[in-house]
C-alpha cells in the first residue's frame, strides 16, 4: 500500500466512503427522504460553506487575473462541449429525443458538486477549491438553462421553455453559485470571516467531502441493476464522459500553454462522473430518467478506477 500512487489511494478512500453509504442504503439506514434530505443539506449548507473558506485567500492581481483565465477556459470548454455532444449522437440510431437529449446533458456536464469539490480536494489539496468553484460558475448558469432545454423531452415543451426561463432567472440564488459569487467577493475585497464564524464554516465545509461520497453510496444502493447494462448507447456516453471528453480536454489544455492547477482542474472536473441533476430535471421536463439513473450509476461506479487513471496520466 505504501507505493500506491496518491490519486488511487485517494480514491480507494473515496470508494470505502461510498461503500459505507451503499451498505447503510441497503441495510435501509439511509434511504428515500433522509437521502434527499442529506442530498439537500449537502447542496444548500455544507458545499457553500466549503466553497466560501476556499475562497478566504489574500487578494494579488495574480489570483485575480489566474481566477478570469479560469472563467474564460470554462467557458470555452463548455461552448466546444455543446457541439461535440450533439456530434457524437448522430450516431445513436434508433434513439428518441427524450434518450438524446439524456446523453448530451450527459457528455457536457459532469458531477461537479457531489464528486467534483471532494475529489479536487483529495487529489489536488484545499487550495484547488478557489480555482474548482471558479471553474464552476458557467456549469451553474447553462445547466439550469441550456441543459433544460437540451434535456426536456416530448412533453409540454412550451411549460418546458417556461420552466427553463424561470430556472435561468432564478440561477443566482442557486447556493453553490451564490457562494461561489460571495466568495469571490470577499476574496476582491480582501474580507477576512472572523472567529468563530470561519472555523464553524471550516468544520461544516469539512463534512462535505465524506458526506458526499456516503449519500452517493446511499443513491446508489437503490438503483436497479437489469435495466442498467443493456443499453449499448449508454456505455458510449460513459466511456465519453470519462474518457474520451478528459483527454479532449486536456489536449486543449496543453496547446493553449496551461500548467499546474489551471490544467489539472478541467481536466479532473471534465473526467467525473455524469452529473447527478440529470435526473433530476429529466423528471421534471419529461426527459428519459431511467437512462439518466443508468449513466448516473455506471459512470460514477467506473470513475472510481477511471479517475485515479486520470491523476496518474495527466496531473
Amino acid at each position: 500500500m505504501g507505493n500506491m500512487p496518491p490519486s488511487m489511494m485517494q480514491s480507494l478512500i473515496l470508494f470505502l466512503l461510498i461503500s459505507t453509504g451503499f451498505g447503510a442504503g441497503k441495510a435501509g439506514v439511509i434511504k428515500g427522504d433522509t437521502v434527499r434530505a442529506l442530498s439537500r443539506f449537502l447542496v444548500d449548507f455544507t458545499l457553500p460553506a466549503l466553497i466560501i473558506i476556499s475562497m478566504q485567500r489574500s487578494y494579488t492581481v495574480d489570483l485575480r487575473d489566474q481566477a478570469l483565465r479560469v472563467l474564460v477556459i470554462s467557458s470555452l470548454v463548455y461552448a466546444t462541449s455543446f457541439p461535440l455532444a450533439y456530434a457524437a449522437t448522430r450516431l445513436y440510431r434508433g434513439a428518441g429525443k427524450p434518450e438524446l437529449g439524456v446523453h448530451r446533458f450527459a457528455m457536457c456536464f459532469s458531477n461537479v458538486g457531489f464528486m467534483g469539490f471532494p475529489v479536487a480536494e483529495s487529489l489536488l489539496g484545499r487550495e484547488s477549491l478557489f480555482i474548482v468553484s471558479i471553474y464552476n460558475i458557467p456549469f451553474q448558469i447553462l445547466a439550469f438553462s441550456v441543459g433544460v432545454v437540451m434535456i426536456a423531452g416530448k412533453g409540454d415543451h412550451t411549460a418546458s421553455a417556461r420552466r427553463g426561463r424561470g430556472s435561468s432567472l432564478k440561477v443566482l440564488l442557486n447556493p453553490a453559485i451564490s457562494s461561489a459569487l460571495i466568495g469571490f467577493a470577499l476574496f476582491l475585497g480582501s474580507v477576512r470571516i472572523p472567529d468563530p464564524l470561519y472555523s464553524a464554516m471550516d468544520l461544516l465545509g469539512g463534512m462535505t467531502t465524506p458526506l458526499a461520497m456516503v449519500v452517493i453510496g446511499a443513491v446508489l444502493s437503490q438503483t436497479g441493476f437489469s435495466r442498467v447494462f443493456g443499453n449499448p448507447r449508454l456505455w458510449f456516453t460513459t466511456a465519453y464522459r470519462l474518457a474520451l471528453h478528459p483527454l479532449l480536454v486536456y489536449l486543449f489544455a496543453k496547446v493553449i500553454g496551461l500548467g499546474g492547477l489551471e490544467l489539472a482542474v478541467p481536466v479532473l472536473v471534465s473526467a467525473m462522473p455524469v452529473a447527478a441533476n440529470s435526473t433530476i430535471l429529466a423528471g421534471v421536463y419529461g426527459g428519459d430518467s431511467v437512462t439518466a439513473s443508468g449513466l448516473v450509476f455506471v459512470s460514477t461506479i467506473l470513475s472510481l478506477a477511471t479517475i485515479p487513471l486520470i491523476g496518474w496520466l495527466f496531473l
